[in-house]
């Protein structure tokens, strides 16, 4: 007997059960394509992690509510909707239709992709969920529409890694501006660790830059900072980072292939990363690339804890006797 597809209807500040992800799992298969959010109006923030677990569950996630986007694009809610175009897959279109040029996220105004989001030719919600009885929600996602053209993202994607010395200053601007888009580091000396990083990767599809990342050689005030936190000498070893993945990319394995490419192409140098410790995603990325957390420690810079990855086949620098690294709170696996 055929499934028929279903939507269902669940306001956004609504308390939901925790054990969300166990009751996702199954409704796809019994015909849930879509879960419609409603906005109450006068929202103040999203329920992220349930939007993800929908999208993760296969589900699409379509935001509606009065007058969504009429107080501009400032709000919380409005910008994790336009950030997050993996996650929020669609929402209800300003009446106004001048105000579309202006919804877009950091890289869209690097260099935005080509066309618009197939779902924005149809006209609302239950049009989309039209398509979802016939496609799942993971190639509707992808599909984009220009100029009576149909581009489907991550079916070409091509991966380079080189050093910066092989890249124009032009190239290198790109890079940059992919990395500040990201949103996640300090920007202070983004352009100059670049220029001296050992080797960058990115993706390229469409002629447009999808993700990027890299292997820099750590300053010394980075190496005496790890040093006095952890006990562990990070000298001669090269720090990956300045991980960037358009959102639309995400989930497609961009991140992962690019770490992959890097950590075979370190030659003689050891390899760490640093990762918030409420990086979740970026953790999971790390895991996949068979890397593992060698120790954690507060930083007084971002007044945070942080964890230092490394691969998993390399072993960890040796903590010096008589280390003064107090602020280190993580345990050395072995």
């Amino acid at each position: 007997m055929k499934t028929v597809p279903c939507i269902v209807t669940v306001r956004l500040n609504a308390s939901l059960p925790s054990d969300l992800p166990e009751i996702l799992a199954d409704w796809p298969e019994k015909g849930l394509k879509m879960i419609r959010w409603q906005s109450p109006g006068n929202l103040t923030s999203m329920p992220a992690e349930q939007l993800w677990q929908a999208s993760k569950a296969g589900i699409w996630n379509h935001v509606s509510g009065p007058d969504l986007f009429d107080n501009g694009n400032e709000t919380v809610p409005v910008r994790y909707i336009l950030d997050h175009p993996h996650v929020v897959h669609s929402f209800d279109l300003p009446r106004d239709r001048t105000h579309l040029p202006a919804m877009s996220h950091a890289y869209d105004k690097i260099d935005p992709l080509p066309g618009i989001p197939f779902w924005q030719t149809l006209s609302g919600h239950e049009a989309i969920l039209s398509y979802l009885a016939r496609y799942p929600a993971s190639y509707l996602i992808r599909l984009r529409w220009d100029n009576h053209t149909r581009i489907i993202l991550g079916n070409d994607v091509v991966f380079y890694f080189e050093p910066p010395s092989a890249l124009s200053p032009e190239f290198l601007n790109q890079v940059c501006a992919m990395v500040i888009a990201g949103g996640s580091v300090d920007t202070t000396h983004v352009r100059s660790n670049l220029e001296n990083a050992f080797l960058i990767g990115y993706a390229m599809e469409n002629q447009k830059m999808v993700g990027c990342s890299c292997l820099k050689h750590p300053r010394t005030a980075l190496i005496l900072r790890l040093k006095k936190a952890t006990g562990l000498d990070f000298s001669g070893c090269v720090e990956r980072g300045y991980t960037s993945v358009r959102p639309e990319y995400r989930s497609l394995g961009v991140g992962r292939r690019l770490l992959e490419g890097l950590t075979a192409r370190a030659g003689k140098y050891k390899i760490f990363a640093i990762i918030d410790e409420d990086n979740l995603a970026t953790q999971k990325i790390a895991r996949w690339n068979n890397t593992r957390k060698i120790t954690t420690y507060f930083s007084e810079k971002t007044n945070k804890p942080m964890g230092i990855w490394m691969p998993a086949h390399m072993r960890p620098p040796e903590k010096e006797t008589g280390s003064d690294s107090e602020q280190s709170h993580g345990e050395n696996i072995q």
